[in-house]
């Protein structure tokens, strides 16, 4: 059975730019780390630095996986190169970001921490 063409391009349209798109923020989480966040106008990539804490000097150019969950909210997610997953749900209306992020541990296992971050928003 042939589906309505009209189901057939919602399926097809392309997701809405995130509101976050175009924009640069500092994130400064609870462990001390400090990220500066730049995010494509188109909303699929983050270029990124880290300006204190554990990774300070560290950055990176990412390829991002966002979906809009809510009004103002939105899963994004990421791998790096070095194989850490990153994994955030911003909450552009409370300034906040809850932060799951995964790595590779000494012994060869992987380990995950989840961090809290405030989000403040310094260019456009």
């Amino acid at each position: 059975m042939a589906r309505p063409e009209a189901a057939v391009q919602a399926v097809q349209a392309v997701p809405s730019v995130p509101a976050f798109a175009g924009h640069t923020y500092v994130l400064t989480l609870d462990n001390g780390a400090v990220l500066r966040n730049s995010y494509s106008a188109d909303g699929t990539t983050l270029t990124w630095k880290a300006l204190e804490g554990p990774m300070a000097g560290h950055s990176g150019q990412e390829r991002l996986s966002v979906r809009a969950v809510g009004e103002g909210l939105y899963f994004v997610n990421w791998v790096e190169a070095s194989g850490m997953t990153v994994s955030h749900v911003m909450d552009l209306r409370s300034r906040t970001v809850s932060v799951y992020w995964t790595y590779a541990t000494p012994d060869g296992g992987r380990t995950g921490e989840l961090h809290t971050a405030t989000l403040q928003r310094v260019a456009s």
